[in-house]
């Protein structure tokens, strides 16, 4: 149990993680951080919609198990991505790598997002998908692939 609620205890302390303006704050980020990081230690497929099932399915269990005396609302599915992009994230990274022996090879660490339009009008007669345009960033340098 030390273990576990002293990581939850780590994300409330950690200086500079929360890059969210003062001003109306409702949800509680490092419990947010900590519902998000076991939904992904539970293997959910990654998308965002079953991460967020799964820290509301583990809402009250996780709640019960740490003891807060002030209830505190799921966050919602919508609310998420918004909340997410206000963390620091080599903060969090470091403190979730260093209390879960995670280690990542170079190669790991690399990502790309990709984005994909289908060319209006390319659609041949009696056929369902037409042309693609497909474009991959790397994240790293920002290079177009």
């Amino acid at each position: 149990m030390y273990k576990e609620s002293s990581f939850y205890v780590q994300l409330q302390n950690l200086v500079g993680l929360d890059l969210r303006d003062c001003r109306g704050k409702i949800h509680n980020l490092a419990f947010v951080l900590l519902g998000l990081s076991i939904a992904l230690l539970r293997k959910r497929d990654g998308s965002l919609s079953s991460l967020h099932r799964s820290m509301e399915n583990k809402h009250q269990e996780l709640f019960d198990f740490l003891e807060l005396s002030k209830p505190i609302k799921v966050i919602s599915r919508s609310h998420l991505p918004v909340c997410l992009k206000k963390v620091f994230l080599p903060h969090f990274e470091k403190l979730l790598f260093e209390n879960y022996g995670i280690e990542l090879s170079d190669e790991q660490k690399k990502w790309f997002a990709g984005d994909g339009k289908e060319l209006r009008g390319s659609i041949g007669k009696g056929k369902k998908r037409g042309e693609v345009l497909v474009q991959l960033v790397d994240q790293e340098n920002r290079q177009v692939l």
